[in-house]
């Protein structure tokens, strides 16, 4: 059988006719390219299933609602009024402004998207003079990591000045990455999974801030440092610095949950104004 190509994301959906997902399901076995590609899919659609989708506002939807029950108004200078093109443009312009409130309330917030999971915090830090990756663990090339990169999961390629990324690879079932950054002589390994963090988990952490941000961490050697944003779960397992950790976890996405309700409209409308000058 040919490579999958275009018949991933059928083929993770489960959309191939039966013959084909079998001969797709066999080929897997032997095609390491078309496996990897598979498992990228997985990872985006699991990663896609965390992220809440917000409903308009209610106001806006009864007004809506109400247009209907209205009887058609004879024509009047406020109809020709409504005609002109810059009070239409005003319109669109509020009842984006609206879409935008709507939106900042619903997705905002302190409320945390995804299920609780369990990190692997004990053998992260046990095996934290290992190799990355481990023997049961599959290599992600720099390109598969690229492609995960532009699937919003953060695989940089250096993190607080000079720990260069040397290695990714998929662990845990393949449900987790783990990122390997080192200067040569200091090593941070990086653990992204999908998820918020079980507090039931977090026994012998204590709660700090770093980079404005906070996390939980847990000291010593190495150090591990955690967090959830956004349905990702981040973890950090380092001997170097606090200076440089408080770098590293600058550089990865904190936060998103804590942006107040202000933050969050004044980057909708942000956008919206982009969207405006496109037109």
């Amino acid at each position: 059988m040919p490579h999958l190509g275009a018949d991933v994301a059928a083929y993770v959906d489960g959309q191939l006719s039966d013959a084909a997902q079998r001969d797709a399901s066999t080929h897997l076995q032997t095609c390491d390219a078309c496996e990897k590609a598979v498992r990228q899919q997985r990872l985006l659609k699991s990663r896609m299933s965390t992220v809440a989708t917000p409903g308009p506002p209610a106001a806006l939807l009864a007004s809506l609602a109400g247009l209907a029950a209205d009887p058609p108004a004879r024509e009047s200078w406020w109809v020709r009024l409504g005609r002109s093109v810059p009070l239409r443009a005003g319109v669109v312009l509020a009842s984006a402004s609206l879409a935008v409130v709507g939106t900042a309330y619903a997705v905002g917030g302190s409320e945390r998207v995804g299920d609780e999971v369990v990190p692997s915090y004990a053998r992260y830090a046990a095996d934290f003079s290992a190799p990355v990756p481990g023997p049961d663990d599959t290599i992600i090339t720099a390109a598969a990591m690229d492609d995960l990169t532009e699937f919003g999961w953060a695989c940089h390629d250096t993190l607080a000045g000079d720990l260069h990324r040397v290695s990714g690879s998929f662990t845990d079932s393949d449900e987790v990455i783990a990122l390997e950054y080192t200067d040569g002589s200091a090593r941070l390994n990086l653990f992204e999974q999908n998820g918020v963090i079980d507090p039931s988990t977090l026994t012998g952490f204590r709660p700090e801030t770093m980079a404005g941000s906070e996390v939980w961490v847990r000291g010593g050697t190495p150090m591990v440092v955690t967090w959830d944003d956004a349905g990702t779960v981040f973890t950090i397992v380092t001997d170097v610095d606090r200076d440089r950790v408080e770098q590293a976890v600058a550089e990865l996405p904190t936060g998103s949950h804590e942006q107040g309700v202000g933050q969050r409209v004044g980057n909708g409308l942000t956008r919206m104004s982009s969207w405006i000058g496109a037109a």
